[in-house]
């Protein structure tokens, strides 16, 4: 179905190479985008081009960091030079931080802030000066939980996600004027790599996967296509009157109080 919408259009994720970034790519190429997946995860990144090339889709692969101004600019230049103009950006790059904020050093607090916070501003300014010059276009972001209710050791990571909240309103009302729509998804826990490597992490990795999944009212992890499936709506003509929200795709995570299991309604009639 998305085909009518992306068939032909340019679109550039960043942080495309893996989990929620790549069934996104996935998503928009076999629509019939023009994507360019930028990340720093090269060999990933690139086998993933190269796999949907002989698909017969349209992606190409460019290393950027997207804390770095220079990369970022550079990014930006090969989809002008390559495709002409912009249509959508989906910026998904982030990296996970956990420890509390006492002994989290400056360089770990500015590592998180500069690729979570720093890199959606980088990509969105150089998405918006494009987007906002001819009129029209869609910008998606990938935020998080964190941004409204946190644990005691993601000061970094609760802050940077705070701020991209606060960055997408501003966006949107920048763009509104131009026809620009800037919008986010809130995942709940997804089944990606990322989450993965936290899982291993713990003393008992499949009961920690098992209590991300309970955390969830709908009682399981969500997949990376569920929160890509978000990312094509919000940048397709079907959400043509949303801008400026938070779309959350967490399987009810944070319609809830943490109030224990789920009373039982056996005896209910």
């Amino acid at each position: 179905m998305w085909d009518e919408y992306f068939l032909g259009k340019t679109v550039v994720v960043g942080g495309g190479s893996t989990g929620i970034g790549a069934a996104a790519v996935e998503g928009f190429a076999r629509a019939g985008a023009n994507v360019v997946v930028a990340d720093v995860a090269d060999e990933i990144g690139s086998a993933l081009t190269q796999s949907l090339t002989l698909e017969g889709h349209h992606a190409l692969y460019r290393h950027c960091d997207v804390s770095n101004e220079a990369d970022v600019e550079s990014l930006f230049t090969l989809v002008d030079t390559t495709y002409g103009s912009l249509d959508v950006l989906y910026a998904n790059a982030g990296i996970e931080w956990v420890k509390d904020v006492r002994h989290t050093t400056l360089d770990e607090w500015r590592r998180v802030l500069d690729v979570n916070l720093t890199g959606m501003f980088l990509l969105g300014r150089a998405a918006m000066r494009r987007l906002c010059a001819q009129k029209y276009g869609s910008i998606v972001v990938t935020s998080s939980p964190h941004a409204l209710a946190t644990v005691p050791d993601a000061g970094a990571y609760a802050a940077s996600k705070g701020g991209v909240h606060a960055l997408v309103r501003s966006l949107a009302l920048e763009g509104a004027p131009y026809g620009v729509r800037v919008n986010g998804i809130v995942p709940g826990t997804i089944d990606t790599p990322m989450v993965q490597r936290e899982a291993q992490a713990a003393s008992d990795p499949e009961k920690q996967l098992e209590l991300m999944a309970s955390a969830h009212p709908l009682g399981r992890l969500g997949q990376p296509s569920e929160v890509a499936n978000a990312a094509l709506f919000l940048a397709s003509p079907l959400a043509s009157f949303i801008t400026g929200s938070m779309v959350a795709v967490d399987g009810g995570l944070m319609a809830g109080l943490p109030a224990g299991p789920p009373l039982s309604y056996n005896n209910q009639t």
